[in-house]
């Protein structure tokens, strides 16, 4: 990883998986196939992250290019990241090898954790004084 802090992003990890655990006991009180709920919610925390470690490294890699070959670099990686999520919904879903509605919620763990990050912040600077 590199250049910049990795603290906003441990964060934002922790927020997506305590995210998905707490989903996946809704998917266990919903009636229905739940091994293909899981399947789809907990792929779409990976995608999430995932897409949260490029976010880092592409911001990483972007602050060595000037304004133009950085906001070029950036688009280039926005529209990886964004084909690459297209790819797995559609395998997801041809495939039947998971939910895509769980696997929707899953990858918007990471608007999730975006929005939650300053609160979580500073909750974890008071569990690390203590």
């Amino acid at each position: 990883m590199g250049k910049t802090d990795n603290t906003v992003l441990r964060e934002m990890i922790a927020v997506m998986v305590l995210y998905g655990i707490i989903l996946q006991v809704v998917c266990l009180l919903i009636p229905g196939d739940r091994i293909r709920m899981a399947a789809g919610l907990w792929l779409g925390v990976a995608a999430g992250v995932g897409m949260a470690v490029h976010m880092k490294n592409s911001l990483d890699e972007a602050l060595d290019r000037g304004e133009a070959g950085a906001q070029k670099y950036m688009q280039k990686s926005y529209a990886v990241r964004y084909i690459t999520v297209v790819v797995v919904f559609v395998a997801a879903a041809g495939l039947h090898i998971a939910n895509v509605l769980t696997l929707f919620f899953g990858v918007m763990g990471l608007k999730i954790s975006a929005y939650l990050q300053p609160a979580m912040h500073k909750l974890f600077l008071k569990f690390k004084k203590s």
